[in-house]
């Protein structure tokens, strides 16, 4: 089958069901075969949309995101994406994406299981950050109002935080979004949704 039959074929699945996972994996997959990057990125955001935990939608992510001149961008997804392949045992996705993060000239997460006794808060022996896998230190209070800014200050450490600030700040400028519409804003809690690996 043809690059084109291929995308026509799942562009109608999706189409019929736009948060069908599998359907927008495999227009994805098609478009970036076909070398249409810019195009299949957001069908792999949508698999993320569905589905965050999916490793090898991260990789081809990153790999579009590399493509398109997005380096940033595809350094944050792949960070993250590597840690949940680690998390889940997927190895080649994880190699993978080891091998994009180092052509990036990034640094590859570490992934150690937990060490007990990690600096962290005493009396918070159960908080365990979802992003990094650690247990602290824990934030000191919620880094914003509202539900997202309680879910931040209950699961996710101040180390990833302040990693988050920072990306947050690229995500802002390379995007160009003007913080005062909503849309805007949704688009940056994506990322950062994304980033803090908060479904």
């Amino acid at each position: 089958m043809s690059d084109t039959a291929k995308i026509e074929q799942f562009q109608k699945a999706v189409e019929q069901d736009p948060n069908d996972e599998l359907a927008q994996f495999g227009l994805g997959s098609a478009l970036l075969d076909a070398g249409r990057a810019e195009e299949a990125g957001p069908c792999f955001q949508r698999v993320l949309a569905v589905n965050s935990q999916h490793s090898k939608a991260h990789q081809l992510l990153g790999t579009v995101q590399k493509l398109t001149g997005h380096d940033d961008l595809a350094i944050q997804t792949l960070t993250n994406g590597y840690r949940i392949a680690h998390r889940k045992g997927d190895l080649m996705p994880m190699k993978e994406m080891e091998a994009l993060l180092k052509e990036l000239g990034a640094e590859v997460p570490t992934v150690a299981e937990k060490k007990s006794g990690a600096s962290g808060a005493v009396g918070d022996g159960d908080f365990t950050c979802r992003r990094c896998g650690g247990d602290g230190p824990v934030l000191q209070k919620a880094p914003f109002k509202g539900d997202l800014g309680e879910v931040v200050l209950a699961s996710v450490c101040n180390a990833c935080w302040q990693e988050w600030v920072g990306m947050g700040t690229k995500v802002i400028n390379e995007l160009r979004l003007p913080m005062y519409d909503p849309q805007a804003q949704e688009l940056y809690d994506k990322h950062m949704k994304e980033f803090l690996l908060i479904d």
